[in-house]
């Protein structure tokens, strides 16, 4: 079983490691940098749909009714969703 095994010259085995350190430190800064680019544009449309949903103006319309059934009894498909923005019935509740 001895006679199967092939030892590596020690040149072959120098320029390996020539070749492949360069190229496992290259890849694993390159797999860091996808990362942290993935978590970057994560962070950021998590902020632009946080900004889009705090435009929905239900939460304080006159006619939101703060119930899971019914939230509102003019547009039931549309409440709380980015339809109801620029809702035209929209009635700030502190105004009268």
């Amino acid at each position: 079983m001895a006679q199967h095994l092939i030892l590596l010259p020690p040149q072959l085995i120098n320029l390996l490691q020539l070749v492949l350190t360069p190229l496992c430190f290259a890849l694993a800064w390159a797999l860091v940098g996808m990362t942290l680019w993935h978590m970057v544009t994560a962070v950021r449309d998590g902020v632009n749909r946080a900004k889009v949903m705090h435009k929905i103006p239900c939460s304080d319309c006159r006619y939101f009714t703060n119930n899971h059934r019914l939230k509102c009894p003019i547009h039931p498909t549309v409440a709380l969703s980015e339809s109801a923005i620029g809702c035209a019935d929209f009635d700030h509740a502190g105004l009268m």
